[in-house]
């Protein structure tokens, strides 16, 4: 996947300087037609996300191909809730500027009924193994509204998602770690309608793939959907839910990675 990105990292960054640099004379505040819930600079979202867990890796070593390891089949793994943090920034009525940082973790200990070969250490089957998971998801991006009416807008997003994922395996004298980092670009759409002035429909997807290689060395892709509701109690602060569903394969040339984080979630928006 590495090979594609460095040029649409660098046009992710020209666009987001050039959309920096440009004086916001349509500032949201100076509409007084517009929602409840788009009168803002600052926006702060804090959520909490029960999530339905999908993980699969592969770590190999010279000449010792990984084995495809399900970390809930095969280790374990529980399905856990976790935090969300999301600040946007609206310099304009068009215009956002957005960072997002969700951290995950899982942990566990099972006796696989198969053995597994991981960083070319094997793991014989029958006996316990010790298993965490880290997967630390920052989003950088930017967001234009080509679109902009009292009762909603559409826009076009585009971002940086830099996904740290460290595996670990433990067992006896053995203990083996893979780390990975996925700086990713994507690109996608935002549609928000407004069927009452309190009420946000809002539904954001996504996307970045690069073909997988013949050689299985490399390729992969990301998808993000995000669908929720917000009710606005005022200027400054409202109630939203929703679901989102995280879903990346990616191949490198030591690592195959499967992730997949999906489920309903419910949080706080507060704004200045």
């Amino acid at each position: 996947m590495r090979h594609a990105t460095s040029s649409a990292l660098s046009n992710l960054v020209i666009v987001l300087l050039t959309a920096g640099m440009a004086h916001a004379q349509d500032s949201p505040r100076q509409l007084p037609d517009r929602p409840t819930g788009e009168l803002y600079r600052i926006e702060a979202l804090g959520a909490y996300w029960p999530t339905r867990a999908n993980v699969i890796v592969s770590s190999d070593a010279p000449g010792l191909p990984g084995t495809r390891i399900d970390f809930k089949r095969d280790l374990g793994l529980t399905d856990r809730s976790f935090p969300e943090l999301q600040v946007t920034w609206r310099p304009g009525l068009r215009h956002k500027f957005r960072a997002q940082y969700i951290p995950i973790h899982f942990d566990a200990t099972a006796t696989p009924s198969r053995s597994l070969l991981f960083n070319g250490v094997p793991y014989p089957g029958g006996l316990p193994v010790s298993s965490s998971l880290d997967w630390t998801t920052y989003r950088f991006g930017y967001a234009y509204d080509f679109i902009v009416t009292r009762r909603g807008s559409v826009g076009v997003v585009t971002e940086v998602k830099h996904t740290v994922v460290r595996a670990a395996l433990r067992a006896g004298l053995a203990d083996e770690v893979s780390r990975q980092a996925m700086p990713v670009p994507a690109v996608g759409g935002v549609v928000r309608v407004y069927p009452a002035p309190r009420l946000a429909l809002t539904g954001e997807v996504t996307f970045f793939g690069v073909p997988d290689s013949d050689d299985g060395h490399f390729g992969g892709r990301i998808a993000d959907v995000d669908l929720s509701a917000t009710w606005n109690f005022s200027r400054h602060v409202g109630a939203q839910a929703g679901f989102r569903d995280i879903d990346i394969h990616h191949l490198g040339e030591w690592n195959t990675a499967t992730f997949s984080l999906k489920g309903a979630y419910v949080g706080v928006v507060v704004r200045n």
